[in-house]
């Protein structure tokens, strides 16, 4: 059949015995779950039987586009990876734009699927239809700055590289995905990557994509550019602030995390806030492909201790976990701790939440300075520093820490594991919920773990100007529950989230039917079917996994100390209350299993 918008075609890769097959896109597939993540869920759960160790041959690693990837739609850059995470022991998606989404697309392929180990380290290179598995002895030991440059020198810079660095290599929990300085982080996926022997993905696409109905599509993406334009957010704070536009926000509604989550208002943003990112370290803004918004920065330091050091970033979430977290206060120690996290290939938010979390260890006594090396306390940026070295090396405390806070929590003991701030094994990021109660319900019923981007409820709870109560549960569960769905559209569609910021449901039916032809994407009550689907069906994965229904809860901390100042001061997330009605709202029984009804209606 002909594709509008979809490449059509599935690559599979074993890298057991070096061959590869190319299948048929399934149209009930595309049409029951988008592509995406929708598309990597229902391969993932058809074909990677229950119980795998998440490092072993048998797991499964796929990129997945989706159908508005790599098309003029505003923010199309986006794919994602997935796999059975090894942080978590469940289902792990993980997204990221950059252009390596749309150079699969562009070679033919709407999904990439990895199976199987290689004895030697390897790295597929994929141009259009020409598939092979390369030698990749010499690039292993080298970091992802290192390798994008040999592999790129090697084939050309119009070829477009993921890769593992280091820690993907040591198979350490915390090891991201990184292409080109975008990280596919959170969960693991390059330490998945890196038990497969895998060391990168090379691409290069010269393929076209069909649109079904060309003037109509011209005519929504118009329109959507226009909105993106003009929305003080894409079109004004993001451009300018990058994701560090709420910082000053999010530090005055009380919501900011502060020393491993013991405080909630930060004192130190007269040196770290989006101000001074802007002015004193932001050099270049960089896009995305097909994005507008340009929320990416080049920044350097200019002049102290960390001078000449660089990033690209560093994203609101890093600024948190190597500031506040860390009670740090200098921004050229962030930017350089956010580049050893790229360079090494380490998802930045997990180790910046592990630091804190070491930090809290050792002025409890649980860790002493004879294990560390060295005294490591809040404030103390050079110690930071010189765990992230440890962690980016897998050295001495940095061995443990890289294998994340539950992990690292259970080794230590001593009752630390109250202070390991994580949601099924996943840190937290920068967001408080004792300030934003709906924030607290959506860690706790993330499919990922302890994640912002299932349902991030401090737009409305905080950001808006007719905000929700932070401190109500009134239809907070209603909120988490549709606003998962609507993301996992997007995340499903190639779509960058901040695109939601500015452009209706309606609006990106139109450019998705226009595009694709297809009846069953021509409303948006449809696509919420879907996205109510692919999340119901990462659930499944997740119970299918040995998920116990108490894995849906919040640290202790959250629920049972009370801050002692800033706006959340005296108060505590009523999770129960919250679960209780989100179960209700999902059609999931008490344990918080999908209802057979529920399934059936669904089509699963």
């Amino acid at each position: 059949m002909q594709w509008f918008g979809y490449a059509g075609k599935l690559l599979y890769v074993n890298l057991s015995n070096g061959n590869y097959e190319v299948k048929e896109l399934a149209p009930e597939q595309a049409k029951k779950y988008l592509g995406g993540k929708g598309l990597a869920a229902s391969i993932l759960y058809d074909r990677l039987q229950p119980g795998q160790d998440p490092l072993g041959p048998e797991n499964l690693l796929v990129f997945a586009t989706g159908p508005l990837t790599a098309t003029l739609a505003p923010t199309s850059s986006r794919m994602i990876v997935a796999t059975k995470s090894p942080l978590t022991g469940l289902w792990l998606d993980s997204n990221a734009g950059g252009f390596l989404g749309r150079e699969i697309k562009f070679a033919g392929y709407d999904a990439l699927i990895v199976e199987g180990k290689s004895l030697e380290p390897v790295y597929i290179l994929i141009e259009d239809d020409r598939v092979e598995l390369r030698p990749a002895n010499n690039l292993w030991g080298k970091d992802t700055f290192e390798t994008h440059q040999t592999l790129k020198e090697l084939h050309g810079p119009d070829y477009r590289v993921a890769a593992i660095g280091q820690a993907g290599e040591r198979m350490d929990k915390l090891a991201a995905i990184i292409s080109e300085a975008r990280a596919f982080g959170r969960g693991g996926a390059g330490a998945v990557m890196g038990s497969k022997n895998l060391k990168a993905i090379v691409v290069r696409g010269t393929r076209g994509i069909n649109i079904a109905d060309y003037q109509k599509f011209v005519d929504y993406v118009k329109e959507a550019f226009n909105e993106v334009a003009i929305h003080p957010d894409t079109g004004g704070g993001r451009n300018h602030y990058g994701t560090s536009v709420i910082y000053s926000f999010i530090n005055e509604a009380g919501v900011h995390p502060v020393e491993n989550f013991r405080k909630g208002k930060f004192t130190g943003t007269d040196t770290i806030n989006e101000e001074v990112l802007r002015s004193k370290y932001y050099k270049k803004d960089k896009a995305c492909s097909s994005c507008p918004i340009a929320c990416s920065k080049l920044a350097k330091v200019d002049e102290g201790k960390y001078q000449g050091k660089f990033t690209e970033g560093p994203e609101y979430e890093d600024v948190w976990s190597f500031g506040a977290q860390c009670g740090n206060t200098d921004l050229g120690a962030v930017i350089y701790a956010e580049y050893l996290c790229d360079a090494y290939g380490l998802d930045a938010t997990s180790v910046g939440n592990v630091v804190g979390f070491a930090m809290e260890c050792f002025e409890q006594g649980a860790l002493t300075e004879e294990e560390i090396g060295y005294p490591l306390r809040f404030g103390d940026t050079e110690a930071m520093i010189k765990t992230v070295e440890a962690i980016c090396q897998g050295q001495g405390i940095g061995k443990l820490l890289a294998q994340g806070v539950r992990y690292a929590s259970e080794q230590i003991g001593k009752g630390s594991e109250k202070w390991a701030m994580h949601v099924k094994g996943m840190e937290l990021p920068a967001y408080d919920p004792r300030g934003a109660f709906g924030m607290g319900l959506a860690y706790a019923t993330s499919d990922r773990g302890g994640c912002h981007l299932r349902s991030w409820p401090i737009a409305q709870e905080v950001l808006a100007a007719n905000r929700m109560d932070p401190f109500s549960v009134e239809f907070k569960a209603e909120f988490i529950k549709s606003e998962q769905d609507l993301i996992a559209v997007i995340d499903s569609l190639g779509l960058c989230l901040f695109a939601t910021f500015a452009l209706s449901l309606k609006q990106i039916v139109g450019m998705l039917s226009a595009l694709t032809g297809i009846q069953e994407f021509n409303s948006g009550e449809k696509l919420m079917v879907i996205g109510e689907r692919i999340y119901n069906l990462t659930r499944l994965f997740n119970l299918r996994e040995g998920m116990a229904p108490a894995s849906d809860t919040l640290p202790e901390r959250l629920l049972t100390e009370q801050l002692a100042e800033g706006p959340a001061a005296g108060q505590v997330v009523p999770l129960d209350i919250m679960l209780k009605e989100y179960y209700t709202i999902r059609h999931w029984d008490e344990a918080g299993r999908p209802l057979p009804a529920k399934l059936e209606e669904l089509g699963l």
